[in-house]
């Protein structure tokens, strides 16, 4: 709530995104933080808040994400259509005549996919420098995640707990449950993962 009465976007963003709970309120005012956000002036910071709210979880972290842009095929299909019929003189004198202005990038538009894309796990970008320990299970708003030291020592006790059951081959026969080894692996670390 301080974070969000000083107009800390950056701050409240990163504490949303660590756990903290956006419901909770002042016992003495009785606010929450957006209130506090909104009461204070702090625009930024109500502007995260609700970009936060529109999209909860990092989908590029996710293991699953695709990084085709959703929004390419009916642009696509929209310039051919548009290329298709001529311009009329006046469209083209129109056109020629007008100033570009910069205007600020969209909600979901190509510089927004583009950030997404060269963020995400898949990107060439990432994939050399970095392994993720829960790939399946990205960070999201009000939900706290384990810090890397905590899900280090999981991993470490789920890999020292293979090696005594004798583990470690991949795909060296299958359970009782059909399972094969790699199968069971993934499915411990899915549980390491949740239940941590």
């Amino acid at each position: 709530m301080k974070a969000a009465m000083r107009n800390r976007s950056e701050c409240v963003a990163a504490l949303l995104m660590a756990g903290a709970d956006l419901t909770s309120v002042d016992p003495v005012r009785g606010k929450t933080a957006l209130e506090w956000a909104l009461l204070t002036d702090s625009f930024d910071t109500v502007q995260r808040i609700r970009q936060l709210l529109q999209r909860p979880r990092v989908e590029q972290l996710s293991q699953h994400y695709q990084l085709e842009w959703p929004a390419l095929p009916g642009l696509v299909a929209q310039a051919q259509a548009q290329a298709q019929v001529a311009p009329s003189f006046l469209e083209r004198l129109q056109s020629t005549l007008s100033f570009s202005f910069a205007q600020s990038p969209q909600e979901g538009g190509v510089l927004d996919h583009l950030v997404t894309i060269t963020t995400g796990l898949a990107s060439p970008f990432l994939a050399t420098a970095c392994h993720t320990l829960c790939p399946d299970y990205p960070p999201a708003l009000g939900t706290r995640s384990k810090s890397v030291p905590e899900l280090l020592v999981y991993v470490q006790v789920f890999r020292v707990g293979e090696e005594e059951a004798g583990g470690g081959k991949v795909g060296t026969g299958s359970g009782e449950d059909g399972l094969g080894q790699d199968r069971s692996r993934e499915l411990r670390l899915f549980l390491c993962c949740i239940l941590a």
